[in-house]
């Protein structure tokens, strides 16, 4: 064969790819600073509301503690939701025109989903101080001993960060999903109504509704902070002044280290599912009419 014939050009690894596309999101990020401030400053506003409106009874009693977890529950899910259900269908026309020139798709998704990861660390370290501000606030005992560690702290937080990089992945598949920022915008509280809903504490869940409970990250969220606030050993608020008030036993906040480590492996399956559907809903990008 002729030594005249050009060889094709070589294909970068995957991996300097995927370094390319997290330079090139980071400095995104860093160039809206509105954006990432807001990102920032959400789980601080949260975290001055949980201590605010439910604080004072947290750690005291049944009812408090729940509140309290339910609202950091929510804003987990909501945090995550807003960090990422743009991220993706705003630059799509972009992304339209990596995959058309053969750029591996699952790069540019993993380039947004790791970086999401560090922003949604971050915002968790925030949220989890919620407890140490119930504790200085109001003078209120936190726990002595977590399930797993010693360290009770660090399984909330592990927790919530959990909770919340599940719904950032479920934000990144929606973002795959959909094809204008308006129909993302006009999902996402939808989304947040429908978690809360079928978190299970609202509502009884019966029939139907137990088993859609099922996959819904809210409910594990509730599951993972319930268990290890140990709700089923703190005293209902009606049991402060009748104390003979039966308190039933509830299954989901057993509190033991299998059971947490069951939640918290099923927190992390949503991640990988969202993201790996994610990403194949996002090779249907060449099918779009668009530029």
């Amino acid at each position: 064969m002729s030594n005249d014939i050009e060889k094709a050009p070589k294909r970068i690894s995957a991996f300097k790819e995927l370094r390319i596309f997290i330079t090139g999101y980071m400095h995104i990020l860093m160039g809206r600073k509105r954006d990432l401030m807001i990102s920032l400053m959400f789980p601080v506003l949260a975290a001055v509301i949980v201590i605010w409106i439910a604080g004072e009874n947290m750690f005291v009693h049944y009812d408090g503690t729940k509140s309290g977890s339910f609202v950091i529950v929510s804003a987990a899910i909501w945090g995550g939701l807003f960090n990422s259900i743009q991220t993706i269908v705003k630059d799509r026309q972009n992304v339209k025109r990596y995959y058309m020139s053969g750029s591996r798709l699952r790069c540019y998704t993993g380039s947004r989903a790791l970086v999401q990861f560090f922003l949604c660390a971050i915002q968790s370290a925030i949220l989890s101080l919620s407890y140490i501000g119930v504790a200085v606030v109001y003078g209120n005992d936190l726990l002595e001993m977590g399930l797993i560690t010693d360290y009770p702290m660090l399984e909330f937080y592990i927790s919530i960060l959990l909770l919340m990089y599940a719904a950032d992945a479920m934000g990144i598949m929606i973002s795959c999903l959909v094809k204008k920022e308006a129909l993302a915008n006009v999902l996402a509280p939808y989304i947040l109504i429908v978690q809360l809903i079928f978190s299970g504490i609202l509502f009884n869940m019966e029939g139907m509704a137990d088993y859609i409970s099922y996959i819904m990250i809210s409910k594990w969220g509730m599951e993972a902070l319930g268990s290890i606030a140990d709700l089923n050993n703190l005293q209902l608020k009606i049991q402060m002044t009748i104390p003979n008030v039966p308190h039933d036993f509830e299954n989901r906040f057993k509190a033991t280290s299998g059971h947490l480590l069951m939640v918290w492996a099923i927190l992390a399956g949503f991640t990988v599912a969202f993201l790996l559907i994610g990403n194949i809903l996002l090779h249907r990008v060449s099918k779009d009419t668009r530029g």
